[in-house]
């Protein structure tokens, strides 16, 4: 969806015992015959998922194997990428139950370090195929960032222009468009044109995409990807295009950068004022890339300041809203406004920063503890590893059906990835949903599933509401068939318990109602209103289409209605999420309203 005129604003509201939303590692592989090395024509199928512990030292592994043509005689996971073989990293035999794989393992740190690369395989042999049955390539539950650095060198050929860009591209996985955020200065004019090509470096390529959406030095679009070329996300981690911004003075490109890659486990993330602890009404703004070496033990963070002078550029850790610790203070750059520095990640800091608790802090004279702050929110997934069985259907049904899944969802709650094996049904899918309802009780179905024999992969669009409800416990996957139409299995999502009998231990319980937001358009205030039935300590989080969030303000909600001002002071123009949320309770509601200042 493209988003224009007028902005779209989620107001998403959190009720009693939320727990905590972090995004985790983690990680499923698809196995199949044709992977092995060499091919095996076989109909067997497969499915693992593994899920980091906070720690990383331990991974719970989930997992399933249908129409093997034997007794499975080896399970492990191996050093390499598709199309090679390599060495072995872990076994996975000690977890193996029949064709079922479910318990928790020690890996070693070299797993990790591999899995982030697409260089981890799994593969399962049987006693009819000793060489390998089934083989499948690991995939990080990750959303998409590319960046992109903007010169007059880069344009071919060369512009004098003493102008700079610095931004990039961010694709929320199973969303039907990509998100293009750009900050230019120094150009010789208004811009008169932009747009993204296809080309590599020193080289004039075809235009893929005109980019129209210019806010003074900001640009700003979301890009249907019907509208792109098919294998445009391959082709953009491959570094094979590129931004360019023309203007009057250079009708054939004032600035220019190559698109690249940042990878599965970065940051790339707004630097604004409403982030500011307190807030400012500066109108400094940036960017910042935040990229891990391939051991996991540095990161590199590169960061651009526009229109204010700042005294330093810090690197601190605190949750958003809180004041933090110094851990490191960038150094300028030869280009003015880029403060670039690799420092060293202990296990802490590499949790701190996986769990978003690294920000950017930009003091100035003027605001010695920090004019602009931008938190890092990176580019992981919340993550879910469940399994489906007739005991959870309600009533409970007597079928020896089973069922293996994983899902994703990212951190604005908007899109859910998800992959389901299924084996033992006593008749042919008729379709399958997912579901809103606690254990042991029946709900509306909300999202359809693709009926697939026997691995269902899947993504959806979905409201921010049901990605609360689905870290909440609230949510459930259906399969129905001929024989129970009904339902024959179904499985709570949930976070790598597998849970078959299921017992039903969750309510949801909704405290807050009549949710209005007003005026539409806003400027400067957002002023929201509510009921609530009892008094309770909250926060306020308005969120960035990047889903970095912009503004944290604590609010004391008392019982009846409620109004709460939410000040804005020169928020730069975007979508957002303004969310309410109360922590260690559970429970929320959802209304979603269209709000903008263009």
């Amino acid at each position: 969806m493209k988003y224009l005129l007028p902005l779209f604003f989620a107001l998403l509201l959190i009720a009693p015992k939320v727990s905590a939303q972090l995004p985790h590692l983690i990680f499923h592989a698809e196995l199949k015959g044709a992977e092995q090395i060499p091919a095996v024509g076989t109909p067997a199928r497969g499915l693992i998922t593994i899920m980091y512990s906070p720690d990383r030292t331990k991974v719970s592994v989930t997992g399933l194997f249908v129409d093997m043509e034997g007794d499975i005689t080896d399970v492990s996971l191996h050093i390499g990428k598709t199309g090679e073989t390599g060495d072995l990293i872990v076994d996975l035999m000690p977890l193996l139950n029949f064709r079922r794989l479910y318990g928790e393992v020690e890996v070693p740190a070299t797993l990790l370090q591999n899995l982030l690369p697409d260089r981890v395989y799994a593969t399962v042999s049987t006693n009819a195929n000793p060489g390998g049955e089934i083989r499948g390539q690991f995939v990080c539950e990750t959303d998409l960032d590319y960046r992109t650095v903007l010169t007059g060198a880069e344009v071919v050929p060369a512009a004098s222009s003493s102008g700079f860009g610095f931004g990039g591209i961010h694709f929320p996985t199973g969303s039907d468009d990509v998100v293009v955020a750009l900050l230019v200065d120094g150009l010789s004019g208004p811009i008169t044109g932009a747009g993204i090509y296809s080309g590599s470096p020193g080289e004039n390529g075809i235009l893929i995409h005109s980019l129209t959406q210019f806010f003074l030095n900001f640009i700003q679009e979301k890009i249907e990807l019907s509208e792109l070329p098919a294998d445009f996300f391959r082709n953009a981690r491959e570094g094979k295009y590129y931004i360019q911004v023309n203007t009057a003075a250079y009708p054939n490109g004032e600035l220019r950068g190559q698109v690249g890659f940042l990878g599965y486990f970065t940051s790339f993330a707004p630097v604004n004022s409403a982030q500011a602890v307190p807030s400012t009404p500066s109108t400094g703004f940036g960017f910042s890339h935040n990229v891990l070496n391939a051991t996991l033990d540095s990161l590199t963070s590169d960061v651009y300041i526009s229109m204010i002078t700042p005294v330093a550029v810090e690197i601190r850790k605190g949750t958003p809203g809180t004041m933090g610790i110094l851990l490191e203070t960038l150094e300028p750059t030869s280009t003015p406004g880029v403060y670039s520095k690799t420092y060293p990640l202990d296990a802490d800091r590499l949790t701190a920063f996986a769990e978003g608790n690294l920000y950017v802090n930009v003091p100035t004279a003027a605001k010695p503890a920090g004019e602009i702050r931008g938190q890092m929110k990176n580019s992981l997934r919340k993550g879910y590893a469940f399994d489906l069985c007739g005991n959870q259907v309600v009533p409970p049904v007597s079928s020896s059906g089973y069922g293996v899944a994983m899902a994703s969802v990212d951190q604005a709650n908007c899109y859910i990835n998800y992959k389901l094996i299924y084996d033992k049904l006593t008749s042919n899918v008729t379709d399958g949903f997912i579901c809103q309802a606690d254990p042991g009780q029946n709900g509306d179905a909300l999202y359809p599933l693709t009926v697939q024999k026997p691995v269902i992969p899947g993504e959806a669009e979905i409201l921010a509401t049901h990605g609360v409800t689905i870290e909440n416990g609230g949510m459930y996957m259906v399969l129905r068939t001929e024989t129970w139409p009904e339902g024959e299995i179904r499985g709570q999502i949930r976070r790598g318990n597998l849970s078959c009998p299921e017992q039903s231990d969750i309510r949801l319980i909704s405290e807050v109602s009549g949710v209005l937001v007003s005026p539409s358009p806003f400027n400067d205030v957002l002023t929201v209103k509510f009921e609530s039935r009892r008094p309770f300590q909250a926060k306020l989080i308005l969120r960035d289409m990047l889903g970095a969030p912009s503004l944290v303000q604590p609010v004391s909600v008392l019982s009846g209605t409620q109004t709460v001002s939410v000040q804005v002071p020169a928020l730069i123009p975007g979508i957002y999420t303004l969310s309410l949320e109360i922590p260690g309770e559970s429970g929320m509601l959802l209304r979603k309203i269209v709000k903008g200042n263009y």
